[in-house]
């Protein structure tokens, strides 16, 4: 009989699982709502075992694990736990449960050791070294999150508001007077504190944009959030034992599609760390199920056990 696993990727807006063969080959994929549960627990244990079973419904073989990342997880706590209660609900299956950054880790660096630099709405940088995880950043919007799309917005915005104020000129007040369709950027305040998190991180690809094409107050913002997301992954890197794994793969959509953030960020590790190793990683964070080599999967029989 067929056997396979499964990965999902439980995030804040969907969830996405797929299944491989023992040999890394895509056999199916299933997508529901989110899977975010420090947001809405129910739900989102929901939803990730609806998508796992979607894929068992359609997959004629014997499912041997399921490694879940979730996001929240972090937040939630009780690993164990979640993992035996998604377990409970897709068949009693082995499963695991793990932050969602932890998944992408397993899928950029494809099991080695070395570091994942992840900067979309948010950003964190996570490494592995010897099986120890060492994480650096990732307390949100908030407390830190450089190099996000939300820190290129606010940042961008604060530096308009600050030359608003001064009546001096400065690219980044046409830019929002236009993004926010007001009149100046006394009503900006309004605009920004009304957003999500992901609709402020949205226009950080506009301020990409005018720096792109050369003006010097965009491109600013960049190199300065460049440099603090390059900060973050030299403390990691200097945290390692010797030898330094050196392996950095990139991965969101600030790191996927913005060059100058990654050349700015890059250059500045390289002089620190000149054989430093930088790739865009693999989207499909699923696949990480592939590389976990851990032994914790959690069946429902052992629920009552952990308690």
């Amino acid at each position: 009989m067929l056997k396979y696993m499964i990965g999902i990727d439980a995030g804040g807006t969907h969830s996405t699982a797929i299944a491989y063969d023992e040999n890394g080959k895509e056999l199916g994929r299933a997508e529901s709502g989110p899977g975010q549960i420090n947001n809405d627990y129910e739900l989102g244990i929901k939803n990730i075992a609806q998508a796992v079973n979607e894929l068992r419904d359609k997959i004629d073989g014997d499912c041997i694990k399921v490694l879940a990342g979730i996001a929240g997880l972090s937040v939630v706590g009780n690993a164990p736990e979640v993992a035996a209660t998604i377990s409970s609900m897709v068949g009693n299956i082995p499963t695991r449960a793990i932050t969602d950054s932890l998944l992408a880790l397993y899928n950029g660096l494809e099991g080695a050791d070395g570091a994942l630099v992840i900067a979309g709405t948010g950003s964190v940088v996570n490494g592995r070294q010897n099986g120890s995880l060492i994480a650096v950043g990732g307390y949100g919007s908030l407390l830190g999150d450089e190099g996000s799309g939300y820190a290129i917005t606010k940042a961008a915005l604060q530096s308009a508001l600050l030359s608003w104020d001064k009546r001096e000129k400065n690219s980044l007040i046409d830019l929002f007077v236009k993004e926010f369709n007001i009149d100046n950027m006394g009503e900006v305040p309004a605009k920004f504190y009304s957003l999500t998190s992901p609709e402020v991180a949205s226009k950080a690809v506009k301020v990409a944009k005018l720096a792109d094409s050369g003006d010097e107050d965009a491109r600013k913002i960049i190199a300065d959030q460049a440099h603090l997301l390059a900060r973050d992954i030299i403390m990691c890197l200097d945290r390692y034992e010797d030898p330094k794994p050196m392996r950095i793969a990139l991965t969101g959509s600030v790191l996927s599609n913005n060059a100058m953030m990654r050349s700015y960020m890059e250059a500045e590790v390289k002089e620190k760390y000149p054989d430093a190793v930088f790739s865009v990683s693999n989207g499909e964070n699923a696949r990480g199920v592939i590389f976990d080599k851990s032994k914790d999967y959690r069946y429902f029989t052992n629920h009552n056990d952990d308690e």
